[in-house]
């Protein structure tokens, strides 16, 4: 990912990205989390860098409906967070 985003991205992108990344990974890579779990995490993730891989200029992809909908109260307040972050960049 990390790879990707040093070619695909741009600066201010980046700047958001990667340290949104080390820490996804970090937290996911604990002991106590279940193989299942990260499995899935680790499948989302390669669905990401395919939507990256195939955007000749890298522009994002909404979250649909049924993927906001299985957010969590603190995972909505991180998107919101990013989301003001992005836009004031």
């Amino acid at each position: 990912i990390m790879r990707l985003h040093r070619t695909k991205l741009p600066a201010p992108m980046r700047a958001l990205g990667d340290p949104y990344v080390r820490k996804e990974f970090r937290l996911h890579y604990q002991p106590d989390v279940k193989a299942a779990y990260r499995e899935k995490f680790l499948g989302r993730w390669q669905e990401y860098a395919e939507v990256i891989r195939s955007q000749e200029n890298v522009v994002g992809q909404e979250l649909s409906t049924e993927e906001q909908g299985k957010l969590n109260a603190e995972q909505k307040k991180q998107l919101a967070e990013l989301k003001k972050h992005a836009t004031s960049v």
